[in-house]
């Protein structure tokens, strides 16, 4: 990949730095997410809040009914005391359509009283242009779902691809071509974001299928007594109800993993190939690898699976949104 900008913060290939160095240093984020129907956008929102490399500066939703993606994001944040980060509702049809939206089960544990007063007056695209001219070189995007929001924020404001730090993207694969859910919802998004010339670190399904929580974590996180890992317990026992019957009922962690990506890129193996998006014909929505001309990404090739899986669980038991391994 490209190298920093001048004054950047550390490259993800750097050493973790130091607790104090940590503090002075933290990476402004934008999340983009898909929330409500896979457990694992909930895990990595709240890893997201339980990092302290992080300063959460946005959430933005998309695909589907985007505006109940807001309110169960929302209500996340407020369970985590944050509810000074602003959350956007985002565009709920893609680009190119290839299947219909998938819907938000999770949101069924939503009081239908419950003020979202958090939400901003802005479309998901716009906050994302704002929060990026806000910090001009230093916003990194991360992209737990369908790049629609992200393709119309580049569209929206061309300087924008100048602004973005680096995206960091759950999608694809850096091996065997698969038609990955993310960029197949909508592969003309992915197309755009990827040509766009922003730094993109992606963290593709054959790398995440390696890393799943275990029956232990799941009764971790019920037996200890929290309002947020209450909420989390809650959103995973929905989520094992409404998933499909050939889903594991263990989940695996897709999304947590960019989040470590940019946290703990030391658990990751990342290699630079190109990664060349079909939108037409029968490969619709594959990304094809390495092999192929196309945009250079930054890409996850391996996970050290265990200690991963051991990082996030740290972190989501832990009481204290300070603490790091």
């Amino acid at each position: 990949m490209s190298q920093g900008r001048s004054g950047d913060q550390p490259m993800l290939e750097a050493e973790p730095l130091h607790i104090t160095e940590q503090f002075q240093h933290k990476y402004n984020v934008l999340i983009d997410t898909d929330i409500g129907d896979d457990i694992d956008d909930a895990l990595a929102l709240a890893l997201a809040l339980r990092s302290p490399e992080i300063e959460l500066r946005g959430v933005t939703t998309v695909f589907g009914d985007t505006l109940r993606r807001a309110h169960l994001a929302s209500h996340l944040l407020h369970v985590f005391g944050r509810e000074d980060i602003p959350i956007a509702a985002g565009r709920q049809e893609p680009l190119q359509l290839r299947h219909r939206p998938s819907g938000v089960p999770q949101a069924a544990i939503l009081d239908r009283n419950e003020e979202f007063s958090v939400l901003s007056n802005c479309s998901g695209p716009e906050l994302i242009v704002q929060m990026a001219m806000s910090y001009p070189g230093r916003l990194t995007l991360l992209c737990l779902g369908p790049l629609t929001n992200v393709a119309l924020a580049l569209s929206i404001e061309p300087r924008l691809f100048m602004a973005i730090r680096s995206i960091i993207m759950m999608g694809g694969s850096s091996g065997i071509s698969l038609p990955e859910w993310n960029v197949r919802s909508d592969a003309r998004a992915a197309q755009m974001v990827l040509a766009a010339g922003v730094p993109v670190t992606m963290v593709g399904m054959n790398v995440t299928m390696r890393c799943q929580l275990q029956e232990q974590d799941i009764v971790a996180l019920r037996n200890t007594h929290s309002p947020q890992t209450h909420l989390l317990s809650q959103l995973l026992a929905v989520w094992q109800r409404h998933r499909p019957r050939w889903h594991p009922s263990l989940p695996y962690l897709h999304d947590p993993l960019a989040v470590l990506a940019l946290c703990s890129p030391e658990l990751l193996q990342f290699e630079e190939m190109t990664a060349r998006i079909f939108v037409h014909g029968p490969l619709q929505g594959f990304m094809i690898p390495r092999v192929l001309d196309g945009p250079l990404v930054r890409a996850a090739v391996g996970v050290d699976a265990e200690e991963a899986r051991a990082r996030v669980m740290q972190r989501l038991l832990s009481p204290l949104s300070l603490q790091i391994t």
